[in-house]
């Protein structure tokens, strides 16, 4: 055999190999092709959910405010009834609706509505001794940028001077969620570094006007208007740390909270709004 022939053969051999390599990788692909599992893409749900930090959040009834008076139903055993001194009515027992889809808000609504069953009870024991009355049952509404802050205000009187509980509720209107004290007050402009100075300068400013006309003989012996003041203080303290602070924003940003105030007269302590500048 000459060395064409076996040049020829050789030729042949190695077409016939790269013929049968090509036929094996393109098999290889095809049925990887065809039997590769095709990957679900996650779908992503817009509800809006607490969970959802993106949502923006809607409305329970769209045809109303984010808030409006609650319409419960007033059981109450009359219109209204006189004191010695006033007559009280119980249309003026308003409390808020939070119209707002959110587990945050239904909790607060919740709540509300105790508090308004509660009034109604207290209305109903007035109207038969004459002597109990619902001083204030009433809220105020704020909004600024994207948070909505609610003061619900509720005091109950008989013969003692009255001194109101005060209930907050402040929610992103982008999450549905509760607004933490810290994220309100770096909303208002303060920081961590700052927040505690500027309170005890606003409670120290309030103790004094509250205070103004006290003299040395009004206090207890071994006391003096600081002992009420750094207790004043110290309530506040408190309430940072077992997280019972009342606070909202007021339309123009401006911080409020809630303080336990300490004076020798009186009830000895109440709660009082004080604004932080």
């Amino acid at each position: 055999m000459d060395n064409q022939t076996k040049n020829t053969k050789l030729y042949v051999l190695i077409a016939i190999l790269f013929v049968l390599v090509l036929a094996l990788v393109s098999y290889i692909i095809y049925d990887k092709t065809q039997n590769k599992t095709p990957v679900e893409t996650p779908t992503t749900d817009k509800t809006n959910t607490d969970e959802d930090s993106d949502a923006l959040v809607s409305k329970i009834d769209d045809t109303k405010d984010w808030i409006y008076d609650a319409e419960y139903t007033k059981n109450v055993t009359a219109e209204s009834y006189k004191t010695s001194s006033k007559t009280y009515y119980s249309k003026d027992i308003v409390v808020p609706y939070i119209n707002i889809k959110s587990s945050y808000v239904e909790s607060s609504n919740n709540e509300i509505k105790s508090i308004f069953e509660d009034a109604i009870k207290t209305y109903n024991l007035g109207v038969n001794d004459k002597t109990t009355y619902i001083d204030e049952c009433n809220y105020q509404k704020y909004n600024d940028n994207d948070v909505l802050s609610v003061l619900l205000t509720y005091g109950v009187g008989a013969t003692d001077v009255v001194h109101p509980k005060y209930y907050t509720y402040n929610i992103d209107l982008k999450t549905g969620k509760e607004l933490t004290y810290e994220e309100v007050y770096n909303i208002a402009g303060f920081t961590s570094t700052n927040i505690t100075s500027k309170v005890e300068n606003a409670i120290t400013k309030v103790m004094q006007e509250n205070m103004s006309n006290f003299s040395s003989e009004n206090y207890p012996n071994g006391t003096n208007f600081d002992t009420y003041n750094n207790e004043s203080i110290n309530n506040y303290k408190n309430s940072i740390s077992n997280n019972t602070l009342k606070y909202f924003l007021t339309d123009n940003g401006q911080l409020n909270i809630v303080v336990k105030l300490s004076i020798p007269a009186g009830t000895g302590e109440f709660d009082t709004v004080i604004t932080v500048d």
